[in-house]
C-alpha cells in the first residue's frame, strides 16, 4: 500500500461531503469507510485508502424505488 494512495480525514470528509466530527462519530460506530489508524495513541493520525473510500462509495449508490417502478412497467 503506497502513502499516495491515503487520503487525510479532511480530504475524506470533503469527498463524502460531511463534517469531520460526523467521520469521527463513524469511526467509534464502526460505520463509514474502512480506515487505518497509524499508532496507538489518541493522536495518532487516522488514514484512509484511496480504493477503500471508493469501495464503500460504490456500495452504497442505490437505484430508487421509482426507477425500478418505471422500468418493470416497460
Amino acid at each position: 500500500m503506497q502513502n499516495d494512495n491515503l487520503l487525510k480525514e479532511s480530504q475524506v470528509a470533503e469527498r463524502l461531503g460531511v463534517s469531520m466530527p460526523t467521520l469521527r462519530s463513524w469511526r467509534c460506530r464502526g460505520v463509514g469507510p474502512i480506515y487505518l489508524k497509524l499508532g496507538n495513541g489518541k493522536r495518532s493520525p487516522v488514514r484512509y485508502h484511496h480504493g477503500d473510500l471508493e469501495q464503500y462509495i460504490a456500495h452504497g449508490r442505490h437505484v430508487s424505488n421509482t426507477s425500478v417502478r418505471a422500468a418493470r412497467e416497460d
